[in-house]
């Protein structure tokens, strides 16, 4: 079963990112579905303002969203934050208003101070979007 919010249907088990980030907000809304305590899934349904000039998604938004939800995962694995040193992205398929984005998160090594991290961008079981990234651990409120 499916819920409204707004004009889009949101899967059953989602529920919206509340606090995020203010560059996820402008981008979203964001909504994720949590597997057990190390995993979640996030997701997005695009919208007309996440479209290029060819009315697909725009890489960028899809980018965007992918190092978010590479972030959270990281987040929901290790319980430490951190920022992005470098991602690699493949773009596999086009995505359209109105597709129901999701993002498929997996952390493969952390160390004392960086995490290996990959993930995939799917619409339905078809996947639109490959990344693996790298990402520093920080501290809140250090310099």
């Amino acid at each position: 079963m499916k819920k409204n919010i707004g004009e889009a249907n949101i899967p059953e088990g989602f529920e919206e990112v509340i606090g995020a980030a203010p560059f996820a907000n402008r981008n979203g809304p964001y909504y994720e579905k949590k597997i057990d305590d190390e995993v979640s899934i996030r997701a997005f349904r695009a919208a007309e303002k996440h479209l290029n000039g060819v009315k697909l998604v725009h890489g960028g938004m899809l980018m965007s969203f992918a190092d978010s939800a590479l972030a959270r995962g990281v987040i929901r694995a290790t319980g430490r934050r951190c920022v992005t040193i470098k991602m690699n992205s493949e773009f596999l398929s086009p995505a359209r208003a109105g597709d129901w984005i999701e993002a498929h998160v997996e952390v493969i090594k952390s160390t004392k101070t960086v995490v290996f991290v990959r993930g995939e961008l799917k619409v339905g079981r078809r996947t639109i979007f490959k990344a693996d990234a790298i990402f520093h651990y920080v501290h809140v409120g250090r310099d």
